[in-house]
């Protein structure tokens, strides 16, 4: 039985203002020396937060633990929009919300296992809304738990839990287009002695006042706070939890780039004072309650949208985020509750803006922030010891924005390369912990930075050269290559305990010995260049853009792995007709082939290119008549497949010729849809095709002819990814891995008599389990290079935009 347990998850955050929730939890479910930081949306899961504490006196990165998927069937352009986790004293858990851009609700709790449990109130045919949901809070009482959601379209909705019961819609308002809710906030108030408790909801938006509401069995609205001249962005209460009769004070930042403070006073309600009230606007009664409002504080500092806002120190700073591109930490004068001053200002120049920030829990009493970009990227700000105490970039979660369109592993395994259509091409490298005996994966360089989403790439192995290229292709009709520079290959050495290899590499000593440094990009340009003269090198490593992972070893962060990781570009292969769509090279790394977008035999044709000098090794190789979706060479190189769109592989031969190296050998209609995949044995004798058609098929060398090895295996979705692992289980044995369109990936043992003549055995050996496993199509499926049968380790790319890094164990 194949075991595959979840190393590394990378996923980037989707752009939204609330699509990220941060809490000072601490957790002990996962491991003793973990830390609870909080959960963000991405496509469509929940990825959820932690911290390792122990691995690192430097620095504490945290990372993606676990993802939640809600298992429902949703448009590929749906994605989960808001997310907030917050923590059930009563129940001694966490609960986690989550709302998409088709108005769904999804709640996940843990049951007594510890697995998570989802809800959707609007499964029962209670749809509340198919708008948006733009925001989320909330809140607990006695018996119940109180979640209110703002919609898009105007509409504000309230749910109730009940321990054991599902989650049911309380009440509903609409307050119209002209009052579209973009924040909302509780708290919960306790009526002195009594086992009595009401909610506090605030919610703001786009007329620019804060609405107070009530609620109990029912909701009531009480006031409007008004004096933003804009929408309002953000809201946040000084505490989630309070006595009848406390001033409570209500922070709301605005579009209109201030931060104002209100106070909420409540009192237990008696007939003076209902009399009193009737005409005074900032005041409301309900049932039990008199409620007052009033102005406190006008903030300002930022120069641009205000949107997002937080309590910290318990309630005596506040911490504010804008789209100026920087984070706000205000903080009370001594001796008064009215005047507030920015203390710190942390950012970096330039930027497309921040949508939301949170102060993550730390241990060593020291302030750590992390903010969400316009873009999508998250990023950290570590407070440095005293007596500096300044803010310095961190280590944080990385990872793509769009679909994760292909993967490729360095020759040696050393890193992994992932393409995507938020026109990025990352490097991801495994660092071991000597210290703690474990392995933990970081991004460690932007590899290309582009203008058109990538389609596809490919790492060259180059035997009598110790640098690493990598070709990629994109929207374009131009194949790229780079090379790796001196940084990289300088972090993997050190972080792989590689001794031998670091004399030859100099790191951050030798200036003058450097061979490649890293790249630029020049305005309105595609292609990464070198630097112009060394002293732009210098001055780069003298920048704070690095974290220490240990005494020797620097990791790009922030906008240095942004923009000062890149690599140079060498060359530019020019011959396709079309977008680039397929690419791969030969394992001796003498050849790549790669192919292009196509509706016609003409473009359809594979192109050779000889590593040495970059040119075309022979004239194209015809045989397709639609687009060639995979290239891959036999691990002998002595063949060459191709799949495509026109439901049939090629296989091509290779010759002794140096005019000719391959021709055409088998031209053969394999399946009834769309052939997604193909992937090639370790002995060269066998490969396997993944079609849309919800099968593979395995076909090998019999007596000297290709042909099938096995009926097709069927499975309950379209087939997107096959890959078999590097090295065979036994003398007739091999794994292969399939990955489906749903997202599941399961593992199949490939058994082969000992003769031509023998039957070949398909049998299931596994899958990876479904709660960590992508939530939508596999897109590729890359096994780590490696000849040793216990060392294995596999890569998947989905379309929900994650890459995924299993270790499996057989």
């Amino acid at each position: 039985m194949v075991l595959a347990a979840l190393a590394h998850v990378a996923a980037g955050c989707n752009p939204n203002a609330n699509a990220i929730s941060i809490v000072p939890l601490d957790l002990q479910q996962y491991s003793s020396c973990s830390t609870y930081c909080g959960a963000f949306v991405s496509k469509n899961v929940v990825c959820i937060m932690c911290r390792n504490v122990n691995d690192n006196p430097h620095s504490s990165p945290i990372k993606v633990v676990e993802t939640l998927k809600h298992g429902e069937v949703t448009a590929e352009t749906t994605i989960l929009t808001c997310v907030k986790m917050m923590r059930e004293d009563q129940f001694c858990d966490v609960c986690i919300l989550a709302g998409d851009s088709e108005g769904r609700i999804f709640v996940w709790t843990r049951n007594t296992d510890g697995d998570w449990k989802v809800q959707s109130p609007q499964s029962d045919n209670q749809a509340v809304s198919a708008a948006a949901v733009s925001a989320l809070a909330a809140s607990e009482m006695l018996t119940r738990k109180i979640y209110a959601a703002a919609y898009s379209d105007g509409t504000l909705a309230v749910f109730e839990r009940r321990e054991g019961r599902n989650v049911t819609r309380l009440h509903q308002l609409e307050f119209g287009s002209k009052s579209i809710m973009e924040a909302v906030d509780m708290m919960t108030l306790v009526h002195g002695n009594s086992k009595t408790q009401s909610i506090l909801l605030a919610a703001g938006g786009v007329d620019g006042k804060v609405h107070l509401l009530e609620v109990t069995d029912s909701v009531t609205e009480l006031l409007e706070l008004s004096g933003h001249g804009d929408w309002i962005r953000s809201l946040a209460f000084e505490k989630h939890r309070g006595e009848v009769g406390d001033t409570v004070l209500l922070a709301s930042a605005s579009q209109d780039e201030r931060i104002r403070l209100w106070k909420i006073t409540t009192s237990e309600r008696d007939a003076a004072m209902t009399r009193g009230s009737e005409n005074n606007p900032l005041q409301a009664i309900s049932r039990h309650l008199l409620y007052t409002g009033s102005f406190d504080a006008l903030l300002q500092g930022h120069d641009d949208w205000v949107t997002s806002v937080q309590w910290i120190e318990h309630g005596s700073a506040l911490l504010t985020s804008s789209m100026d591109n920087t984070l706000i930490l205000w903080k009370r004068a001594p001796d008064t509750t009215e005047l507030w001053s920015p203390s710190i200002r942390v950012g970096e120049l330039g930027g497309n803006g921040l949508l939301s920030a949170g102060l993550l829990s730390s241990l060593k009493s020291r302030l750590d922030l992390i903010s969400l970009g316009f873009g999508g990227q998250l990023e950290r700000w570590e407070q440095q010891p005293a007596p500096s105490n300044s803010f310095l970039p961190s280590i944080s979660v990385n990872g793509h924005g769009a679909e994760v369109s292909d993967l490729s592993w360095s020759p040696r395994g050393d890193y992994l390369a992932s393409v995507s259509f938020d026109q990025t091409a990352r490097i991801l490298a495994p660092f071991n912990h000597a210290r703690n005996s474990f392995q933990e994966w970081y991004e460690i360089s932007r590899a290309q930075v582009h203008g058109y989403e990538i389609n596809c790439a490919c790492f060259v192995l180059r035997e009598r050269e110790a640098i690493s290229q990598f070709v990629s292709g994109a929207d374009e009709k131009i194949l790229r290559v780079f090379e790796a520079p001196d940084m990289v290959r300088s972090f993997i050495h050190f972080a792989q305990n590689d001794k031998t290899a670091i004399a030859e590499v100099p790191y951050k000593t030798d200036l003058q010995a450097r061979k490649v440094p890293h790249a630029y990009q020049p305005e309105l340009s595609l292609t990464n260049k070198p630097p112009q003269s060394e002293k732009s090198i210098v001055d780069n490593d003298k920048d704070n853009g690095y974290a220490k992972l240990c005494d020797e070893i620097l990791i790009p962060v922030g906008d240095c792995l942004s923009h000062r990781t890149l690599w140079p570009e060498q060359h530019k292969l020019y011959g396709h007709g079309n977008e680039l769509l397929s690419v791969t090279s030969s394992s001796a790394g003498d050849l790549i082939a790669s192919a292009c977008k196509s509706r016609e035999e003409e473009f359809a044709a594979v192109r050779l290119w000889n590593t040495l000098d970059w040119s075309e090794a022979q004239q194209p190789l015809i045989g397709h008549k639609s687009s060639v979706v995979q290239l891959a060479f036999s691990q002998n190189d002595q063949y060459l497949l191709s799949v495509s769109k026109d439901r049939h592989f090629c296989l091509y031969e290779r010759q002794q010729s140096p005019e000719q190296q391959f021709v055409l050998l088998e031209h053969v209609k394999a399946h009834k849809r769309i052939i997604w995949s193909c992937s090639w044995a370790p002995d060269s004798a066998m490969f396997a095709l993944g079609s849309r058609d919800q099968s593979i098929s395995l076909w090998w060398l019999a007596q000297g002819i290709w042909c099938r090895a096995c009926a097709p295996v069927c499975f309950e979705a379209a087939v997107t990814a096959v890959a078999f692992a590097p090295c065979p289980l036994s003398e007739n044995a091999d794994l292969l891995a399939v990955g489906l369109e749903t997202g599941a990936i399961q593992f199949f043992t490939i058994m082969r008599g000992r003769d031509e003549h023998a039957a070949v055995i398909c049998t299931s050996a596994g899958n990876v389990e479904w709660k960590l496993s992508p939530s939508s199509a596999v897109l590729r499926l890359a096994w780590r290079p490696t000849i040793c049968i216990d060392e294995l380790v596999l890569a998947a790319a989905s379309s929900d935009s994650s890459v995924r890094v299993y270790a499996v164990d057989i």
